[in-house]
């Protein structure tokens, strides 16, 4: 296959990351049989080992750290803006790469004029290619040259919901937004920070108040918000009488990120 790793940049987002990144970054080095792309490793404010990590790769990858945690999208501009080639990966550090799926994943963007394409994330008997509505961000190729128009991602959403935004955007704009389910990079899913209670409960906050947000800028209408709140109170009415501690905190954190919105 021909080689096209030169042709594009890796942004990979971090935040307490570092059970997964050594990992992360070994998937590529070990398949690599030419040079390694420009690899940007954009830091929202960890303090785990994430650092060391990236210094002791600091042959392949660079590190661009944030001093506060500015939430996945607007960490993916700021290594989309500091790239300076046409095609861009942003990538979910729990992912698992490949330079022959790089390279696929690239050759099937530009095969098909596309301006952000995405692989199957876990594998699939499905190999077929085909324009979606939306892409899960943990890999996204992008073409910056169709792109840049556009725009990227929607810095309002911390979490959750900006990659259906900017592959509906791009929709919108009439380019093509391509699943390409032949190309796998796999993606190990919520590994990427470790979860305690806390962070479960700021997961779902901005679980709920991501989903509002896009329902106001894409007109989904009020009944839609109505109807996820109710959905999460049942929840938390059954969680109560199932003694299930866990369910009624993730239910009420998604009601109170609708109303930080909503009564904003």
């Amino acid at each position: 296959m021909q080689d096209l790793l030169s042709e594009l940049t890796l942004v990979t987002v971090t935040f307490n990351s570092a059970e997964v990144l050594e990992a992360h970054i070994a998937s590529l080095r070990e398949t690599a049989t030419a040079a390694m792309p420009r690899w940007i490793v954009v830091d929202n404010a960890s303090t785990d080992a994430t650092d060391a990590i990236a210094a002791a790769n600091s042959d392949c990858v660079e590190m661009l750290k944030s001093d506060k945690n500015l939430g996945f999208g607007a960490a993916c501009n700021l290594g989309i803006h500091a790239s300076k080639t046409r095609y861009v990966m942003v990538l979910n550090p729990d992912t698992q790469l490949s330079e022959a799926a790089i390279d696929q994943l690239l050759a099937e963007l530009k095969a098909r004029g596309a301006a952000i394409a995405g692989p199957a994330l876990e594998p699939e008997e499905d190999k077929s290619i085909i324009d979606a509505p939306w892409l899960v961000g943990a890999v996204l190729l992008f073409d910056t040259q169709l792109m840049n128009p556009v725009g990227y991602f929607d810095e309002r959403f911390f979490l959750y919901e900006e990659d259906k935004d900017v592959c509906k955007c791009a929709n919108d704009a009439g380019l093509k937004v391509i699943h390409c389910r032949n190309v796998s990079i796999p993606h190990v899913g919520g590994a990427s920070t470790v979860r305690t209670r806390t962070v479960n409960e700021f997961i779902h906050f901005h679980k709920g108040r991501s989903y509002v947000l896009y329902a106001k800028k894409h007109g989904l209408g009020s009944e839609n918000i109505d109807r996820y709140i109710q959905k999460n109170k049942k929840r938390m009415l059954i969680a109560l009488f199932s003694f299930g501690v866990n369910r009624y905190a993730r239910a009420k954190a998604k009601i109170k990120g609708v109303r930080s919105v909503s009564e904003a």
